[in-house]
């Protein structure tokens, strides 16, 4: 196939038409027409740059047989949760990825140790990576064309550390996504940083794992990192950096060990974090719900670019009465969540880590 795995196939047509065309030379061929807006474009060798490339393209119908195989083959493998026919199986998915990151724990066979990996943490840039990014262009796509995408690219990340009670390993999951199809993740600064972790793997949705074997950049301010693992042809998400508030945006997150769940909302507005560890970052705020293990989930636009990236939530209570205020023999309220405010890093945030200050 000429269709590289890697690719994010954005602007290809799910179903191409395939159609049997005659040449001068009186050798039948497999003519591939894809239908696409904008140009067709395909990964090249260099995968962080895109190519144009014919949008007829022909085979010799000796290679019919191999290319609709791999066709079928790249199309069968099933998203675990995707439909009635696939479901996810929670505990297994999540007991594969404990073991493999309990195993590499076990073994001191890490990539990067716990002091290098907090160190590396401290590095605020890279120029070994440069990332895709893309506008709102062409038709919106379904929502399950939009789950497709981001559950492709989505990965899960295990962390495996001891507590001082017991001999045993214990596990931590986070969310993160591809960004390049050479092994570049995203995910938050304190998903990279965990303090305790002494071995760290990703586990993507065709059940492959892979330690991580770097922490690129990082920038704790605005809860942003990216991570090295030795993969090539992963599916992954183009970041936009210009979606303004009132997009529609899908979540896509492994939320208190549930294996990708989207959910829907808006970008409700964008903001400047005045916490301490925060010194006035600009995150971006959502109503798409999510809970503990969605960090470094992507948030989706409907054109299958992430525009940000879960980091955390603030829940807003409401005040018990005062008491001057209340009659004597009123009952004591007590107080009530009202709203949860969902503070997401935007994709800019991840931009900046392979961009000059």
């Amino acid at each position: 196939l000429p269709l590289r795995v890697g690719a994010h196939l954005d602007d290809l047509t799910p179903y191409p038409a395939l159609t049997i065309s005659p040449l001068s030379c009186g050798e039948p061929r497999l003519a591939l027409t894809v239908t696409r807006s904008p140009p067709a474009c395909m990964l090249s060798a260099d995968t962080h740059r895109l190519s144009r490339l014919p949008t007829r393209l022909c085979f010799n119908t000796r290679m019919l047989l191999p290319t609709l195989l791999a066709a079928y083959v790249f199309g069968a493998a099933a998203i675990p949760g995707i439909d009635v026919d696939s479901p996810a199986d929670d505990r297994e998915l999540f007991r594969k990825l404990e073991q493999q990151t309990n195993a590499l724990a076990e073994k001191g066979d890490v990539a990067i140790g716990r002091s290098d990996r907090l160190e590396q943490c401290k590095r605020t840039r890279t120029d070994a990576v440069s990332l895709t990014v893309r506008s709102a262009t062409g038709a919106p796509l379904d929502g399950a064309e939009i789950y497709r995408r981001g559950a492709r690219a989505a990965v899960l990340i295990g962390s495996s550390y001891k507590c001082d009670k017991c001999s045993k390993w214990h596990n931590t999951l986070a969310s993160g996504f591809a960004v390049a199809a050479d092994g570049v993740i995203a995910t938050n600064h304190h998903v990279a940083a965990t303090a305790n972790a002494e071995a760290m793997g990703v586990m993507t949705a065709d059940g492959r794992f892979f330690p991580v074997r770097e922490v690129l950049a990082a920038d704790k301010a605005h809860d942003v990192a990216l991570l090295r693992v030795d993969a090539k042809d992963l599916a992954f998400l183009p970041l936009r950096d210009d979606a303004p508030a009132g997009t529609p945006i899908l979540c896509y997150s492994h939320p208190a060990s549930t294996f990708g769940c989207v959910s829907e909302g808006l970008i409700t507005r964008y903001f400047k974090m005045n916490e301490t560890d925060r010194k006035g970052a600009v995150f971006m705020q959502t109503t798409a719900d999510y809970a503990r293990g969605s960090s470094g989930g992507p948030i989706l636009d409907h054109y299958g670019n992430a525009v940000g990236m879960v980091a955390s939530t603030s829940p807003v209570f409401t005040s018990p009465t005062p008491t001057h205020a209340a009659a004597k023999d009123a009952k004591p309220t007590t107080t009530s969540q009202q709203m949860v405010r969902h503070n997401c890093a935007t994709a800019r945030a991840i931009l900046q880590l392979t961009r000059a200050q």
